[in-house]
């Protein structure tokens, strides 16, 4: 057995990868545990408490069919793993990828076991379960089931089927979408593969894969498609961009390379064109004496474009082979200048296949003996090396065992220096974190020249958009911390650990044996859990009754003897209850479980406790009958009553033998839309009595006019806090403005209103103790900065005016572009002064087109009106390979590029860089550390800040400002 990570815990970011050499792969959470199996584990598992550490492999499956023989039914063929855990059978769906010369077996296969461990069995030994492959399996959430998988038809394709039960169909397969061509997802080959499916905040998101898996071409890429149910997924449900791609993609529009700065010029139906980008000098005669000198004489030399290689892999980033390379040896040379006092930190980025040395201005400053693919970063000596003017980069390299290949490029870094080259995220599995709060991403991906392996990044919601905040490795800049542990957690594995040491047990006898907590008598027993109270939290529990009748279950809130909520599973009635016991007074309500409910079998019961409100799940689907409770009073809620908004905590509950795994109890809470409750004011009247408002689109008050305030939770000392903050009122006098303009193409921006949107302040109390010590960061509409602000024993803290000003790609938006006309959205109304244009036109990877800008009308919208982007003025730019045009700033809601000629069908532009000021609506995130608070805003860390302040609660805030807080998340973090 192998123990990866075992000191992660220990460090800031995420130790990617968590898991070296696993590739395609599935992941089930079960009972508080997460296994992993795919490719390369050969039919075994690892497992992991908390998605950083793994423990295996454990061997649970090997193929024994009647349609698999020989290396197709090998344990390497197991490819995709996809496990789930239904009623007391676990699942394992895998596909096999055999290409033989003599057959091929593509298909997918289906295995059971009674244990997570195995070992499985296939069910139906005769046949296959569906083709082709990559099959992910989705349970709605009123439990019906569908099965998505890969099919070859317009290259990979990715198609659902609704199943009757998890081994057998009940209609025909539907196709959902391919690739499309001339975008990010066709940057080689025709693939749409590894879907996988979840459901939150109403909506539904398959992640999926594009292009070519191998990272020799290096374009593999996660997109996500959003809709409103679980087939209607299609061409038009996409986000416009990737959600997950190299870290090189970006790194190369904004760093300039200077190897690739001096490119020549040539004429072209496209008019003045520069073709052969940063040509090297090179030959595979061994040169003479200081070759490696700016003096040396290489008049007789070649000349070649960077990557020389000996085996070509069509339309790689990666390997791009431009020169072709046929001996075991070569040597290249390559000037370039630089002004020393404006060039910052400077890398290397070289990917080589066999032993290589490069020089600078004749000293080695690099060797490696082997394949390698990464940045080096220039150290001191190497920047002391650097002249004013110019200098010379020489290489030596020699042929790897099966290809020679080499490139390089120089990036001028400024003030940051380069991560590790992380490319080839793949594989999507998307589950809920240890703490039941948080969403995480676990894939696969490359890292420099090192084998793939499994990784983890967070994925968040901002209000309905899923965004990933990767890919990441340890030394990637910003706040990446590993997934955040649950205030309590038992998984029952100590061996020999009092259950007195984590639990107050108040009555029963309890044993934990076999990994579980065990309750072998008769008699009521109650076990909590030895942690704090609270108002707002999750908790969670795996139950199994061992008994042949009787109850158990949970406690959903416990206050004292007189006052709980428990909800159990009822095996003698075939039924779940909910029990409450409020002053003494007990009411009781029941209602029916699926006849196949197996009731010797471990289920998931889960409470989300918000203020007085109970959402009840089982096995993550809402309780059937009934699953919102509140007891407070409000309207069509089961338990009219008051006093449940107090603290109290949950725990266990059994009347019988039972059995318990994998408990969770998290403090926090996360709403949005009509669920948000439980905000109050400073003086604890409910938000909703106190001129705020609740809709669809979240809380906020009622009334611009004046200083809102209201604020939630139990002061806690550690913890996350998320929402999205959406300035409201600004769209309305727009359109009415836009209907009124007349002729807006007479003046630059004519018609457009210099002061629609966005008004006032808005945002949160990041930190807040009492009307004397807070901390608040508020969205300044019309400074269009985060002011973040407070005061301490009554006394005013220094104001720290951030400028929200960032530069920002979007990507042709496909569902309104065509070969006439480009369209690029926005995820809400920005104010934005600028736009960078890549002088390299889309597809033609090595031509650069001048003035490339105006070869196109620029359009931006506004209240559901284009209007022409006129009076802008070029910008010089600080990248070689950009233009960049200003202009006075601009409200859009979309922009649009149509080319000037009628008959010019070339698509220029595909990917716009836009400098944006301010957004009307941003996600804000804070993270209260023992020393220090982190804002994040738009998933960029933006400020740090010291403080000693006290456990805290937070709040929401609007001065002057119609505003909408929606997808509000809080959970409390532990001390590492």
């Amino acid at each position: 057995m192998t123990v990866y990570n075992s000191l992660a815990q220990d460090t800031a970011n995420i130790p990617n990868p968590v898991l070296p050499g696993v590739a395609d792969a599935g992941v089930l959470h079960y009972n508080g545990e997460y296994y992993i199996g795919g490719v390369s584990t050969k039919g075994s598992f690892y497992v992991s408490p908390d998605l950083v550490n793994w423990e295996g492999p454990y061997h649970v499956f090997s193929m024994d069919n009647d349609w698999t023989e020989g290396p197709s039914a090998d344990d390497s063929q197991i490819h995709a793993s996809d496990i789930h855990y239904l009623n007391g059978v676990f699942h394992h769906y895998w596909s096999v990828n055999y290409w033989g010369k003599d057959h091929h077996v593509v298909h997918i296969g289906h295995a059971v076991s009674p244990d997570v461990l195995g070992p499985y069995k296939e069910p139906v030994k005769e046949t296959w379960l569906a083709n082709r492959i990559d099959p992910h399996l989705f349970r709605d959430k009123d439990g019906k089931l569908y099965l998505y998988m890969v099919k070859f038809t317009d290259g990979n394709t990715i198609w659902a089927r609704p199943m009757k039960d998890p081994a057998s169909f009940s209609g025909a397969p539907r196709y959902l979408f391919a690739s499309l061509p001339g975008t990010w997802e066709t940057r080689d080959n025709r693939v749409a593969e590894g879907p996988w499916v979840v459901r939150y905040r109403g909506q539904y998101y398959l992640m999926y894969n594009a292009n070519h898996t191998s990272p020799d071409w290096g374009n593999y890429t996660l997109g996500v498609a959003q809709a409103d149910g679980p087939m209607e997924f299609n061409h038009g449900s996409k986000y416009p961009h990737p959600v997950v791609q190299s870290n090189q993609e970006d790194l190369e529009d904004i760093y300039p390379d200077l190897l690739r700065s001096d490119p020549e010029t040539e004429g072209s139906s496209q008019g003045p064109t520069r073709v052969s980008v940063g040509l090297f000098l090179y030959t595979a005669d061994a040169p003479g004496e200081n070759w490696n000198q700016l003096s040396f004489d290489d008049s007789a030399w070649l000349k070649g474009m960077p990557g020389l290689g000996s085996a070509p892999v069509k339309n790689s980033t990666t390997r791009q082979v431009r020169t072709a390379w046929k001996t075991e040896k070569l040597w290249l040379r390559k000037t370039f200048s630089v002004e020393k006092e404006k060039t910052g930190n400077l890398s290397l980025r070289i990917h080589h296949d066999g032993a290589t040395r490069v020089f600078l201005n004749g000293t080695l400053i690099y060797s490696d003996e082997g394949r390698q693919y990464r940045h080096w970063n220039f150290d001191r000596e190497a920047t002391a090396l650097l002249k004013d003017g110019k200098n010379l980069l020489a290489i030596e390299s020699s042929a790897g065992h099966r290809s020679g290949f080499l490139d390089v490029s120089l990036f001028d870094m400024k003030d940051r220096r380069a991560d590790d080259i992380l490319f080839s995220p793949g594989q999507p599995n998307i589950l809920r974190g240890p703490n039941g709060f948080e969403w995480w991403l676990i894939y696969m991906a490359n890292k420099n020249a090192e084998r793939r392996g499994q990784y983890i990044n967070r994925v968040h919601f901002f209000d309905k958009k899923l965004v990933v905040d990767g890919i990441t490795a340890g030394g990637t800049p910003g706040y990446h911390a590993v997934p955040a542990a649950p205030t309590f957690g038992d998984l029952f594995n100590g061996a020999g650990k009092a259950v007195k040491e984590k639990w107050k047990i108040l009555s029963g006898s309890w044993k934990q044996e076999n990994k579980e907590l065990v309750l072998l008598s008769a008699d009521p027993a109650t076990a909590l859990p030895l942690s704090q109270p609270s108002t707002h939290y999750l908790f969670e529990a795996g139950v199994k009754i061992i008994a042949d009748h009787g109850r158990a279950g949970i406690y959903a809130w416990r206050k004292d003897e007189d006052n709980w909520m428990k909800i159990l599973l009822d095996r003698k009635a075939r039924k779940w209850a909910l029990e409450l016991r409020k002053a003494g007074e007990t009411q009781t309500a029941s209602y029916p479980l699926p006849d196949n409910f197996n009731y010797e079998a471990y289920h998931k019961l889960t409470v989300f406790k918000n203020a007085g409100e109970f959402r009840v799940l089982i096995d993550g689907l809402p309780a059937p009958g009934q699953y919102l409770f509140n007891p407070s009073g409000q309207p069509g809620t089961e338990f009219p009553g008051k006093g449940l908004f107090e603290k109290g905590l949950p725990g266990l509950y059994a009347e019988a033998a039972a059995a318990f795994d994998g408990i969770l109890y998290t403090i926090g809470w996360d709403e949005f839309d009509t669920q948000i409750t439980g905000w109050k004011t400073a003086s604890g009247t409910i938000a909703e009595a106190d001129s705020w408002h609740l809709s669809e689109e979240g809380i906020g008050p009622a009334r611009k006019e004046g200083r809102h305030s209201v604020f939630k939770g139990d002061p806690v000392n550690l913890y996350e806090f998320s929402l999205q903050v959406t300035f409201a009122g600004g769209k309305e006098g727009l359109d009415a403005h836009a209907e009124a303009a007349e002729n807006p193409a007479q003046n630059p921006n004519a018609g457009a209103n210099p002061d629609a949107g966005a008004a006032g302040k808005a945002g949160i109390y990041a930190v807040y103790v009492d009307d004397a010590n807070y901390i608040k960061a508020l969205f300044d509409a019309k400074a269009r900065q985060l002011l973040i602000s407070g005061r301490k024993n009554g006394k005013p803290l220094k104001t720290h005016r951030l400028s929200l000003e960032t530069s920002r790609p979007l990507y042709a938006d496909m569902k309104y572009s065509d070969f006439i006309e480009k369209h690029f959205t926005f995820d809400s109304p920005a104010w934005i002064n600028a736009l960078r244009f890549s002088k390299t036109p889309h597809g033609q990877p090595d031509t650069l087109i001048e003035d490339i800008h105006r070869k196109m009308d620029i359009f931006f919208r506004q209240g559901g009106r284009w209007y022409p982007l006129d009076g802008y003025r070029e910008i010089p730019s600080t990248h070689p390979g950009f233009e960049e045009i200003g202009f006075e700033p601009v409200r859009a809601t979309a922009l649009k590029l149509v080319n000037k000629q009628a008959g010019d069908h070339h698509f220029y532009t595909y990917k716009l860089w836009t400098r944006e000021l301010f957004r009307e609506s941003s996600h804000v995130r804070v993270v209260k550390l023992s020393d220090s608070l982190i804002f994040l805003v738009n998933g960029e860390e933006i400020f740090r800040m010291s403080h000693d302040f006290p456990a805290s609660r937070v709040g929401l805030t609007a001065v002057n400002a119609l505003a909408r807080f929606n997808g509000i998340t809080f959970f409390r973090l532990k001390s590492r």
